[in-house]
């Protein structure tokens, strides 16, 4: 399987391409991961320090120590300055700007509780130019926050899409850590390593418009893409509303097919040039829509570009493969994309031999997954279409269905059920919808996630091994995570376990921000 995010590795060293859009590390207990804690998830036995860091908005080439000896070679190679890094940038164009400009504006930072003016020298080469942009390699040889972009404003030319610094419109930060060289920690070599200069860079000074939506696409897609193993992963989230440049509006990528989630209220078709963008910048086949508005009433899906035979076919994560059907469900293409680190979490765990119950089945991807990693599973689902659709992606994996169990029925009724028989499973997940009703007559029953996820979680904990693994996860937006926490407190307190939490939210692929968190939330609980 290859990584296009490693650009080098030794046992010494890390090097990855951070792409544009994601934080170095994360800088929330409970947040969405940076590239640190998403690396050390792909390297689970390998231990990590991040010595330098990149800007949310910037890519390009960041370091990992992955030794004690690396890691103080990379220190005192920053602490001395030998350690060199170049960025590239986009700006206006001024021909009456000297093409080598060098800055030594002191910055302020705070240290130690005080703030502090310290030093700082950056260098300016001129690259490139059109008539209207200018590509600049910056060379700093300090290392303060935000100094390349801080001294670009300071000579009079901000950088695109530097809306911190009142840069020009763009539909990136247009800043790229291109090269960074360095000593090797155990040869002393030089060592070279490079990121090449986005594709979305090269665009815009051939012509198109920083902040027209065909680069805003294009700088969405190379920012996921880069994440993946085309070959592996063709299921993703290419465009993540505002973030991306597309206000109230997520695109999924489905292979060679994308498909619009709106969530406006608005009933006009969506503009041209977006649809344009997406087709041409996409390299798809079709282009599906459909509208999820905030209070409700989603709709099906229809086609507004394109063309597409078949709304139901195949794709690909992690090397795994599934069904998808873009008009079974308003809400669901059949596969969770939020829920990818799920998968890769039981994917790359041993659990051959143990037992594994997915409580609320639908199309059966985490069952695939645990059966994968060589797991005997269970899968429930209140619907026999769901689960039909589970066993077909256990045989489209070459994993026999007749090997594993289902049970259509009432997850909660389930739950006790199998509790009053005595069973007990390795590892079970709990996946639930936010509502749903069950039941009918005076047995209906109405399910609501803020209210009724301690009891849920107590029962799925009942039916837990010694020293078992417990999955919750909700993606009702407005469920806070100390609410979240409280009630999986609640259960596991009230099925008498206790255990280690480790919580999870939105992959990479999705953005979020200020005023924006993650609408995901998930804990994993090894019981004690």
């Amino acid at each position: 399987m290859s990584e296009p995010w490693v650009l080098y590795e030794d046992e010494h060293l890390l090097a990855v391409h951070k792409p544009a859009g994601v934080r170095s590390h994360t800088s929330d207990a409970h947040g969405q991961h940076g590239i640190y804690e998403w690396v050390a998830s792909q390297r689970p036995e390998a231990t990590l320090a991040l010595l330098h860091r990149l800007d949310k908005g910037t890519s390009g080439v960041l370091v990992f120590g992955k030794t004690p000896l690396a890691n103080r070679s990379l220190e005192e190679q920053l602490r001395t300055r030998t350690l060199k890094k170049t960025y590239q940038l986009l700006t206006r164009y001024d021909r009456t700007r000297p093409r080598s400009l060098t800055c030594d504006y002191r910055i302020r930072q705070k240290r130690k509780g005080e703030y502090r003016d310290r030093e700082a020298v950056t260098d300016y080469a001129l690259e490139e130019h059109t008539d209207a942009l200018a590509r600049y390699r910056a060379t700093p040889h300090t290392g303060r926050t935000h100094q390349v972009r801080l001294h670009a404003v300071r000579l009079g030319f901000p950088l695109f899409g530097d809306v911190e610094y009142e840069g020009p419109a763009g539909a990136r930060l247009f800043l790229h850590a291109e090269r960074l060289t360095l000593a090797h920690p155990a040869s002393g070599a030089k060592l070279k390593l490079h990121a090449p200069l986005p594709k979305s860079f090269r665009a815009v000074l051939e012509g198109g418009e920083p902040a027209a939506p065909a680069i805003a696409a294009r700088a969405a897609r190379e920012s996921r893409e880069v994440l993946f193993d085309p070959s592996q992963t063709s299921a993703y989230l290419w465009i993540d509303r505002h973030h991306d440049g597309f206000p109230d509006l997520r695109v999924e990528r489905y292979g060679d097919v994308g498909r619009v989630l709106r969530y406006d209220e608005r009933e006009a078709p969506l503009p041209q040039a977006w649809v344009e963008a997406l087709m041409q910048e996409g390299d798809l086949r079709a282009l599906v829509e459909q509208q999820r508005p905030r209070g409700g009433g989603a709709q099906g899906a229809s086609v507004i570009a394109g063309e597409l035979p078949e709304a139901r076919f195949q794709v690909s994560e992690l090397g795994l493969r599934y069904w998808v059907d873009l008009e079974a469900s308003p809400t669901s293409s059949g596969l969770f994309l939020d829920q990818r680190e799920t998968r890769r979490r039981l994917l790359g765990s041993d659990l051959a031999g143990l037992s594994v119950l997915n409580a609320f089945g639908h199309t059966g991807s985490l069952s695939v997954a645990a059966a994968k990693a060589g797991a005997e599973t269970l899968t429930l689902d209140l619907s026999k279409r769901y689960l039909e659709w589970a066993r077909e992606n256990l045989a489209l994996n070459g994993l026999d269905p007749q090997e594993h169990d289902f049970i259509y029925g009432d997850a909660l009724d389930w739950l006790r059920r199998l509790a009053n028989k005595k069973r007990k499973f390795d590892v079970v997940l709990l996946d639930p919808p936010s509502s749903s009703t069950s039941g009918k007559g005076r047995n209906k029953r109405r399910w609501i996630v803020e209210r009724d996820l301690a009891e849920l979680t107590e029962r799925g904990a009942r039916l837990l091994a010694k020293g078992g693994l417990l999955f919750v996860s909700t993606n009702l937006r407005r469920m806070a995570w100390p609410r979240f926490l409280e009630q999986l407190a609640a259960g596991l307190s009230a099925a008498g376990r206790t255990g280690k939490v480790t919580t999870q939210t939105v992959p990479l692929d999705y953005r979020t921000g200020a005023g924006d968190p993650p609408y995901l939330k998930a804990a994993w609980v090894r019981v004690t």
